[in-house]
């Protein structure tokens, strides 16, 4: 794939690269169409999707990006687990059909199924009622079923007042009905974006509480940590520049917009300058040298 991007008259400086973003391929409420559309009216020049253990929506939305003259990075956000906490790994400028990458696509989306049926056995079992086989009907078109789909159909049922309340009473990492995802180690991840010809960074390293893996994972090739998300304060985006200064990690960034529900817009408000997306381009196009 090729990596050359046209971005006449803007300066390297210019913050005007998302790269974190989700469609209703997995978990977003907008179809890749739309977000591709959003991103336009923001201003922003060049879009990642990167959606959740799929690159379904990838062919579509890079279509719509071309058609608006925005640059499009293909990406995926693999889910992973180290040591029982659920840590995130983006992979940027990949090849959708790599083998390696597609077989282990398929497996997370089979494994994601079964998991969500377990979810919502559970969510039964604790009185709430919910119909399994009009859920999965609901979503029979998603490559990739997770709990945030799964937290809009609870809303849209009347079973909770927020998304908030459905995580913290239901479903989330520390509530009764939750079922940890059979997943990949951050380092399978790693391996399956650098075997993909990508270039892997860490998300919200803060939601995850993982620190204690970041040299090994700096060690294996990881090429940045995002910096700047909307769950990292000020105090938390000075800690992780500082650990990306410290193991030689780009400093990323992007809104991990899922879609205006009825919070404001994150959507190119974490938009990055293009040095770092050129930066990225470079560091994805050694690894594929070297591998």
């Amino acid at each position: 794939m090729s990596h050359d991007f046209h971005f006449n008259g803007l300066s390297p400086d210019e913050k005007v690269v998302e790269l974190h973003t989700h469609s209703n391929i997995s978990d977003g409420l907008e179809s890749p169409e739309k977000l591709m559309q959003r991103a336009k009216r923001a201003g922003v020049r060049a879009i990642s999707l990167t959606d959740h253990d799929t690159v379904a929506g990838l062919p579509r939305a890079s279509a719509e990006a071309k058609r608006l003259g925005v640059e499009f990075i293909p990406g995926i956000e693999f889910t992973c687990d180290h040591l029982g906490r659920s840590v995130h790994l983006l992979g940027h400028f990949i090849r959708p059909d790599a083998p390696r990458l597609a077989a282990q696509i398929k497996a997370r989306g089979s494994a994601r199924v079964e998991r969500m049926g377990e979810i919502i056995e559970r969510l039964n079992h604790s009185g709430l009622r919910l119909d399994k086989e009009d859920f999965f009907a609901v979503y029979a078109d998603s490559p990739s079923i997770t709990r945030g789909q799964l937290g809009a159909y609870m809303l849209k049922k009347g079973f909770a007042r927020s998304r908030e309340e459905v995580f913290e009473k239901y479903i989330g990492d520390s509530a009764p009905c939750y079922v940890e995802l059979n997943t990949l180690t951050p380092f399978d991840a790693l391996e399956l974006i650098h075997d993909a010809g990508g270039a892997a960074t860490l998300a919200h390293p803060l939601l995850s509480g993982c620190d204690d893996v970041i040299p090994a994972l700096a060690e294996a090739g990881l090429a940045g940590i995002e910096v700047e998300h909307p769950s990292q304060d000020a105090d938390a985006q000075f800690h992780y520049r500082k650990m990306a200064e410290e193991y030689g990690l780009l400093c990323m960034g992007g809104s991990d917009c899922h879609g205006v529900p009825h919070k404001q817009d994150r959507l190119g408000q974490f938009s990055q300058p293009l040095r770092l997306l050129l930066e990225l381009s470079k560091r994805a196009k050694t690894r594929r040298t070297v591998t």
